[in-house]
């Protein structure tokens, strides 16, 4: 019988901003590879049934903040089981949708929206949208990395006690203030890292798979892909961000 991972995709018909959907092609070419079936179910408002713990993986892709409210009213039910599923599954939120899984979020006309508290982060709209690319350090399910993608910023993060995703080395992070990048809650990964940054960065895809077997207590594929092509590439985009001017506003490490 063949092996099956379940994906989740969160809101599809309505957040789809930036070309994200690439990181569930990255999933699912990653699974089919070492010879599994990826198994892909999109969850919208209308879906009458959603139980997080029915899926292996579960993403939410960027949106637009005007729909927060009533993507928020339909997850609140199952707050207490994203908290749980988080622990131990992979999650990933990209973009300005991470707002959605923290406090508040303040928009740039001083109206609140309030988010469902899964991480405890506070944010606010920028008046102005800022781009560029986005360079990190980070670890995940045990592994160094690093992460290079683009950053088009609508939304500035202030993290409470959460730990966050990566140690900026360029690009604008969380708030232009610190060089924090994104959240991690769990194996909850929630990035500013747009790309998409699974297809740029093919290590953190393996490593999510990697988790999922562990998970389903299927052996560790050892086969793994040589990514020199990616690796190429990623030498190319650092030395190219390297010749860059960072522009954080301080280098604090708070």
């Amino acid at each position: 019988m063949e092996q099956t991972i379940k994906v989740g995709w969160l809101f599809n018909n309505m957040f789809n901003l930036h070309g994200d959907r690439g990181n569930l092609l990255a999933i699912r070419a990653e699974g089919q590879r070492r010879g599994y079936q990826v198994e892909v179910t999109q969850i919208n408002l209308d879906t009458a049934i959603f139980n997080p713990m029915d899926f292996d993986f579960l993403f939410c892709p960027p949106g637009e903040i005007e729909h927060f409210e009533v993507a928020a009213i339909y997850l609140e039910p199952h707050r207490k089981e994203l908290m749980d599923y988080i622990e131990t599954r992979p999650m990933l939120v990209t973009g300005t949708t991470v707002a959605l899984f923290g406090e508040t979020i303040e928009r740039d006309d001083q109206s609140t929206i309030r988010g469902l508290g899964i991480i405890e982060i506070e944010t606010q709209e920028n008046h102005t949208v800022y781009g560029d690319d986005l360079y990190y350090s980070c670890q995940y399910n045990g592994k160094e990395m690093e992460i290079v993608g683009s950053q088009i910023q609508m939304i500035d993060l202030d993290i409470k006690e959460e730990s966050p995703f990566g140690r900026l080395k360029y690009g604008y992070g969380n708030n232009g203030e610190t060089r924090f990048e994104g959240v991690i809650s769990g194996k909850g990964i929630f990035t500013n890292t747009l790309g998409p940054v699974l297809i740029c960065n093919p290590w953190l895809t393996e490593e999510i798979i990697n988790l999922i077997e562990s998970n389903k207590n299927w052996p560790i594929w050892e086969d793994h892909r040589d990514n020199l092509l990616e690796l190429k590439s990623l030498k190319s985009k650092i030395a190219h961000i390297d010749k860059k001017e960072m522009r954080l506003k301080k280098l604090s490490e708070r």
